[in-house]
């Protein structure tokens, strides 16, 4: 095992319960609980500048202001929810440049000259990035979609890959039950997509397996776009958990990963998946477990004293990964042996699930030019 990092800088804001942040150029960029937008330089922690929202209702009542983490940043604006609205930031002085005036705006992925962001639960839409002028919505662009009823979106950042954008559904009974859609950069339009699918199934007195994704967010990886799926029979009551790779231009199923049958129900595929050279690495409970794309074979599996929160990070041959109870883990990718432990000296909130059917585990964790950033109730801790 190699020794364990340290903490290099203790990273506040003038608020309460900041966010993880984006850090570009030196500077880290985030938000706190209190509507807080920071730039803090990342060497000294010294505060560069901040902005604050107070967001009201149209009665004149205070409304929620809290900064969502991991806000967007280009050549010239730092973009970030807050109280479910995306606000345009110059980078340089923290001034508001321009807003989205729709509310339950949030995920904010900046593509090309444009910030795709998603609203609510029911449509993706895209700005013009220097002045914040709508460029198209899903809304519009899905009206004439046979059997299209509607989307349930994860609220998750969306996966871009060849002109396209990939995002998945919530899984809530009687109303989403996942899905996988590809949509047109520059035009919104839905080039393919599936709710949830039914299949024929051996059973008897079964009249299908149904087939949905899981609530994790999708990945672009080896030319295909991932998703974790379930597949759940009615005749004899049992599911499965299966990676599959999808075309990324078809949609078309290319690759399907099952899980070792020895590991149960959930044993593996707990989580969106992270792929290496040479594994695919997945989480579920209080294990990760290394696997060979191609035959889906299990390399090595760890598991450690709490239960794992959301996906791990990779850099390089070292797996970095955080726990609940505020324990962050380093393993070699190659082998899953231990690298370092360390047991944060701060409150955490972490936890590995979440209560809302639309909503992802948030991932505690960042890694920015082999700096690690674990966020705490109190502080955003720059490891190394």
């Amino acid at each position: 095992m190699v020794d364990q990092p340290r903490v290099r800088r203790r990273l506040t804001t003038p608020g309460t319960g900041p966010a993880l942040p984006t850090v570009a150029d030196g500077v880290a960029y985030l938000g706190d609980a209190d509507g807080h937008v920071c730039a803090i330089d990342i060497v000294t922690g010294g505060l560069l500048w901040q902005s604050r929202h107070e967001l009201r209702h149209g009665d004149g009542s205070a409304a929620r202001s809290s900064v969502a983490a991991l806000p967007a940043v280009s050549a010239d604006l730092v973009l970030a929810e807050a109280g479910e609205q995306v606000f345009a930031h110059d980078r340089r002085t923290g001034q508001v440049r321009w807003s989205i005036p729709e509310i339950s705006s949030h995920h904010a992925t900046i593509v090309g000259g444009a910030v795709v962001v998603l609203h609510d639960l029911a449509a993706v839409a895209a700005y013009e990035l220097s002045t914040g002028a709508k460029r198209w919505s899903s809304l519009e662009a899905v009206g004439g979609v046979d059997s299209h009823y509607g989307f349930g979106l994860l609220a998750a950042f969306a996966a871009v890959a060849d002109g396209r954008l990939f995002l998945t559904e919530g899984f809530e009974g009687n109303h989403t039950h996942g899905g996988l859609h590809a949509f047109d950069v520059d035009s919104g339009a839905l080039l393919w997509g599936f709710h949830e699918t039914f299949v024929g199934c051996e059973h008897p007195g079964c009249e299908g397996d149904q087939l949905d994704v899981a609530p994790y967010h999708p990945v672009y990886a080896r030319g295909l776009v991932w998703v974790v799926r379930d597949r759940w029979c009615d005749g004899d009551g049992t599911a499965a958990l299966t990676l599959v790779g999808f075309d990324p231009q078809t949609g078309d199923e290319q690759v399907t990963l099952e899980e070792p049958a020895e590991m149960g129900l959930g044993g593996c595929f707990g989580a969106a998946p992270v792929f290496g050279t040479e594994s695919i690495y997945c989480t579920s409970g209080d294990a990760v477990h290394a696997f060979e794309p191609g035959s889906g074979r299990l390399r090595w599996s760890r598991r450690f004293p709490a239960p794992v929160v959301a996906t791990p990070l990779l850099a390089g041959q070292t797996l970095h990964l955080a726990t609940e109870g505020g324990q962050v883990h380093a393993v070699d990718a190659a082998t899953g042996e231990p690298r370092w432990d360390l047991a944060l000296d701060e409150p955490t909130s972490w936890l590995p699930t979440v209560l809302g059917e639309y909503d992802e585990v948030p991932s505690p964790l960042s890694l920015t030019d082999g700096v690690l950033y674990a966020v705490t109730d109190e502080a955003v801790l720059a490891l190394g």
